[in-house]
């Protein structure tokens, strides 16, 4: 079998081990016959990337590579694995240790490297680790067509020649100036719309997910005005364990029993909220005053807010739909464009989102999966910017011919749908080299200038209903501002906040916190997960997608609407259809494999009126999916199946659900991951049962 792509949405994740504990004699055969990540293949990957920047011409000897990572990696064996890769490439590793994401490539940028490697597995459970890749110059995260080359890379490279090459690299390590550098970026009111006055009064809890904002957070939020108290801030409890953004995905409200006694028992920050709301309760009754939280995930990249409802007795929790849209309505008071300002979302976000953020005077675009896919507009409408800026002030031919062959490429790429960051930043690069080169360093710096004044740049906000929401933020570079998009869990928190206390009523009342949970009318959305997939079982032609593709149409034929096929260009292996109503979008359904996790899911967004059509197409394509797609190869699924042969015959508790053959298999993220996530089996009490669903499951097998 041909392997073109071995990464997914964001990189590359999965389980690690190390290198002695594996059976493959290479860290590529650990991979692909165990699906594991060792230390040794983190040497191999950062050591390819680095050659790639090096045989392209985009970095020379002794260049900068900056490194940084989440502190899941508690030996430090990873991390000293990938440094050593950077090194005998012949780059300098420039390391600075645990950091957020956002720290990580915004020093990149500072220093002017090749490149920034951030070793994490994001929001992805502790047992799991993995390598985000940004583009120097550009910040851009790698595309579809930089994964091949650098898989191709990986898959030919023999690595007893590489364990045994010198370390020709020098290593210098940046974490304390970094560190200063990410404080002080937080701290310049250009980098965020919060008024440290507005939380007079605010009680906050913050949950860094014992992740790469534990060392950092308490630094970063010195607003006097509030009262601060920090949880999950002890990464040797666990990385994302009862903790951060990924359990609350979905959720848009959290029950007192269920904090109490169900679901999120043991989570430490929302039983602080409850507990410090129910305290506040008579004051917050009778004033404007909210117990809020800031929820990250593990390397700090996105944020979902949380606020006590003290009418209700339950915790609200506000995704990116809903900052993104607070966010929107601040800038839209706030500025004015000459033409409407972009607003991108993905395919996930509530299909209403769009439809809201119109109404108020934005343009809209839907992008694949990822927040690379936003960066990416981000970054081509600042270059428009720039370019717009610099026709209005160069006369040169050479420049006009060259300024439209940077155009034409630009436009090619993406009409191929052949994406390549390192090819469309070397673009963006010529045509600033240009400048500098035949005019000077002072147009560039006002061009830079210019689009960083809002109104001048037509990207607005992008988002996902996972958290991330992307604004302009700026950074000096000497004498001049350079405009930077960068997802940054903290800034979109502060963002968040400060829209909504700008918008909102003056006293606390059930339609304030109605308000907060849904500020936009919501349509339809179900995600429905299946873990421990075979992937490979979505490719496009494969026999069981045509079969899904056939069962999804017939059970989309529904009267006056029409389904049409949309082949995604950011992401072609996705399987998405549109319903439409005379002529605009009513619904959307798609599968597609997660490129973080081993799953993938069926995606139901609608307007809400479709609610009672889009759960019954659900019932019957989601079975499908359970019963096809699973890996009977993975000890995962094999385990899964013997949780639902154990409870055939009666509830029993976790201890008589333990399996010595899988013994490497951690079985409270199984149960948890059979149960809160695909419905399987329940909790009820210390016992667990199957459910109806688990029963077809195990009853098809069988």
């Amino acid at each position: 079998m041909t392997i073109e792509r071995i990464q997914g949405t964001d990189g590359i994740r999965g389980i690690v081990r190390l290198a002695e504990d594996c059976s493959g004699s290479d860290p590529i055969s650990v991979f692909l016959h165990e699906a594991v990540l060792t230390e040794e293949f983190f040497e191999l990957y950062t050591y390819a990337y680095c050659q790639e920047l090096l045989e392209a011409d985009f970095a020379s000897a002794n260049d900068l590579a900056v490194i940084g990572w989440d502190p899941r990696d508690m030996s430090g064996s990873f991390n000293h694995s990938a440094i050593r890769g950077i090194r005998k490439a012949g780059l300098t590793a420039v390391v600075v240790d645990i950091l957020p994401t956002p720290a990580i490539s915004l020093y990149q940028l500072h220093v002017g490297a090749a490149c920034a490697f951030v070793l994490t597995a994001s929001h992805n459970p502790a047992d799991q680790n993995g390598i985000k890749i940004f583009i120097g110059h550009s910040n851009l995260k790698l595309f579809p067509e930089d994964d091949k080359r650098l898989t191709q890379r990986c898959l030919s490279l023999n690595f007893e020649n590489l364990r045994s090459a010198p370390l020709i690299g020098e290593l210098r390590n940046d974490h304390a100036a970094a560190r200063k550098l990410f404080i002080e970026f937080m701290a310049d009111p250009q980098n965020h719309w919060l008024n440290k006055d507005s939380l007079v009064g605010a009680k906050i809890i913050v949950d860094a997910a014992n992740g790469a904002f534990s060392p950092l957070i308490e630094d970063l939020l010195n607003y006097e005005s509030a009262d601060y108290i920090f949880t999950n801030c002890d990464p040797a409890r666990g990385i994302n364990v009862c903790s951060g953004v990924a359990d609350l995905e979905g959720v848009s409200s959290i029950s007192a029993d269920e904090i109490e006694n169900g679901l999120f028992s043991g989570y430490e920050t929302l039983e602080k909220m409850l507990a410090v709301g129910r305290e506040q309760k008579e004051t917050l009754l009778n004033n404007s005053g909210q117990v809020l939280g800031f929820v990250f995930d593990g390397d700090g990249d996105r944020c979902f807010l949380l606020s006590y409802d003290p009418f209700q007795d339950c915790v609200l929790v506000v995704g990116g739909d809903a900052q993104a849209f607070f966010q929107a309505k601040l800038l839209q008071q706030n500025y004015s464009w000459n033409q409407g300002p972009l607003f991108v979302n993905t395919v996930e976000s509530d299909l209403e989102a769009g439809r809201a953020v119109q109404k108020i005077g934005f343009e809209t675009m839907q992008c694949a999966v990822g927040d690379k896919w936003i960066l990416w507009q981000a970054c081509f409408y600042d270059w428009q910017a720039k370019r717009e800026f610099y026709l209005n002030k160069i006369a040169a031919s050479e420049f006009r011919i060259l300024q439209e062959q940077v155009r034409t490429r630009l436009e090619q790429m993406v009409q191929s749908t052949k994406y390549d960051a390192l090819s469309a930043t070397t673009t963006f690069m010529s045509l600033e080299k240009w400048v500098s080169n035949n005019i000077g360093d002072e147009l560039v710096n006002r061009a830079y200038d210019h689009v960083c004044q809002q109104q001048n740049n037509i990207f607005a906000i992008g988002s996902e209903e996972s958290g991330h929401v992307i604004t302009l933020a700026k950074m000096n570079f000497g004498h001049a501002t350079r405009p930077v998009f960068i997802g940054n869990g903290l800034k979109c928190a502060l963002n968040s906040l400060a829209a909504i206390q700008a918008l909102r009523s003056a006293k606390n009342t059930p339609e304030f916190f109605e308000w907060l949970k849904c500020p936009f009318p919501s349509g339809f959305q179900k995600s429905l997960p299946v873990y421990y997939v075979d992937k490979s079982l979505l490719d496009e032609g494969s026999v069981l997608r045509t079969e899904l593709e056939e069962l999804l149409l017939a059970n989309l034929n529904w009267p006056e609407m029409e389904v049409e096929i949309v082949k995604c260009q950011e992401e072609p292996e996705m399987l998405l259809l549109n319903v439409l109503e005379n002529g605009l979008p009513a619904a959307a359904v798609f599968v597609r494999n997660s490129g973080t996790e081993d799953k993938l899911a069926l995606y139901l967004r609608g307007r809400k009126e479709l609610e009672v059509r889009l759960e019954s197409l659900a019932e019957k394509i989601y079975p499908f999916l359970l019963l096809s797609f699973k890996n009977k190869n993975s000890p995962v699924a094999q385990a899964e199946q013997l949780v639902l042969l154990r409870l055939k015959d009666g509830a029993k508790q976790a201890i008589d659900l333990s399996f010595e053959q899988f013994a490497k298999i951690s079985l409270n993220r199984l149960l948890h991951e059979m149960s809160s996530r695909q419905q399987l089996i329940k909790q009820e009490g210390d016992t667990w049962s199957i459910t109806e669903t688990g029963r077809i499951c195990l009853n098809h097998t069988e």
